[in-house]
């Protein structure tokens, strides 16, 4: 039955109305309306931190001043440093770490 003629038309026939209706949803004309672009336009301006951004900025700026702000970047840096445990390695904390405050008696914002 596969082989016959008509079988073969019908076939072709429908290959060739699912080609014209899967092309026919490609439309040629397209007008945009005015207005096209303008929300993705919007979303970048909002995207801007300040877009009222006075022309310089203030003379003198409130906030940390230099030695304060040193001590803190300090403190950063120190915490990453490695100092020795008062307890034996693999005793205490979770897998040779002491886990806790360090003993070492030494606050947050205090000399090393």
């Amino acid at each position: 039955m596969l082989q016959s003629p008509l079988w073969s038309r019908f076939i072709a026939l429908f290959g060739g109305v699912l080609a014209f209706l899967s092309l026919s949803g490609c439309q040629a004309l397209w007008e945009p309306s005015p207005d096209f672009g303008s929300s993705v336009k919007e979303a970048i301006r909002a995207q801007a931190v300040n877009p009222d951004q006075p022309a310089k900025p203030p003379s003198n700026p409130t906030g940390m001043d230099g030695p304060a702000a040193k001590a803190s970047i300090d403190n950063y840096n120190y915490s990453f440093e490695q100092r020795p445990s008062s307890s034996p390695s693999g005793t205490s904390g979770y897998g040779g770490m002491v886990v806790g405050s360090p003993s070492s008696g030494q606050s947050i914002g205090g000399t090393r």
